[in-house]
């Protein structure tokens, strides 16, 4: 019976000659590349809470989700469509403002995508100019829906504002 020795002509030889070609699988440019990505992915699910929390405000439902679905049931561009129609059934003040934001806001699906897209999903800048976008989306229908909030908790409180 012969032995199987680990030793070779020239010397020692490793077991598993594979495990001394190891890489690492992610450099440095790869982890911040993947944080760009998580960072698209979350200024787009934080612009899509919004649109859904003003849906339930506006529709009067806040404790109820059955009015717009579970989490995630919609896609964006119904959820405003259906703030759209909430803001005019509830007389919001600066609709023709809100209705142009949701129209801008419409490309955020596509915003979202480009993490899929090889040319943008490399391009660190093109990245953060999607999240800077997403996030101003988000701050404009935050500002106009709190706006109105506001108006009608001081309506009914009988302030008028100046």
């Amino acid at each position: 019976m012969r032995s199987r020795s680990t030793l070779s002509a020239t010397g020692p030889r490793p077991a598993h000659p594979i495990s001394s070609a190891i890489v690492a699988v992610r450099s440095a440019s790869e982890r911040g590349r993947a944080e760009s990505i998580r960072d698209v992915v979350d200024a787009y699910r934080r612009l899509y809470g919004s649109v859904q929390r003003f849906v339930m405000l506006l529709s009067g439902e806040l404790l109820s989700l059955k009015a717009i679905g579970t989490s995630g049931s919609h896609s964006l561009n119904q959820l405003l469509s259906i703030l759209a129609e909430q803001a005019r059934g509830t007389g919001f003040a600066r609709l023709r403002e809100l209705k142009a934001t949701i129209e801008e806001a419409r490309l955020a699906e596509s915003l979202r995508d480009t993490i899929f897209s090889d040319a943008f999903s490399n391009d660190p800048p093109a990245l953060r100019r999607a999240v800077a976008e997403l996030e101003r989306l988000d701050a404009a229908i935050v500002g106009l829906c709190v706006g109105h909030v506001l108006e009608q908790h001081s309506r009914r409180a009988g302030v008028h504002p100046d």
